[in-house]
């Protein structure tokens, strides 16, 4: 049962991962197309800001989703991963919460729901080194 709940976490974060850099991505598009200035500053500097928050986003949390991925073929604790995948799914859940509306905020929480199911299943412990 960890196994599913792993893999769901993964392909989860995977698809926040490839939202949230898409979304920050074009966002940085839209401040160029109408020279926006965001609190006085340079729109050319908010764009590539933006742009590159959201391509490091983006591969952060792909990664995170790999690793999750990859302790779960292999029927493992991900602990550490995990750890550091709820830090970040809480963040996502309280925007997502705030932000996007119900659907995306129980998506996100069902992510979240698998990650600590992930953390908390002590059944069939496998060595950790």
């Amino acid at each position: 049962m960890r196994t599913l709940a792993l893999l769901i976490a993964a392909v989860g974060i995977l698809f926040e991962g490839l939202f949230i850099g898409v979304t920050l991505f074009a966002l940085g598009g839209v401040i160029d197309a109408y020279s926006m200035s965001l609190g006085g500053a340079d729109p050319s500097m908010a764009q590539v800001a933006l742009k590159i928050l959201g391509v490091v986003l983006a591969v952060l949390l792909v990664v995170l989703a790999a690793g999750l991925a990859a302790a779960a073929a292999r029927d493992r604790h991900a602990r550490r991963m995990a750890f550091i995948a709820m830090v970040f799914q809480c963040l996502v859940v309280v925007i997502a919460g705030l932000a996007l509306g119900w659907a995306v905020f129980a998506g996100t929480l069902l992510v979240l729901g698998t990650l600590m199911y992930a953390l908390l299943d002590d059944t069939q412990q496998t060595a950790t080194r």
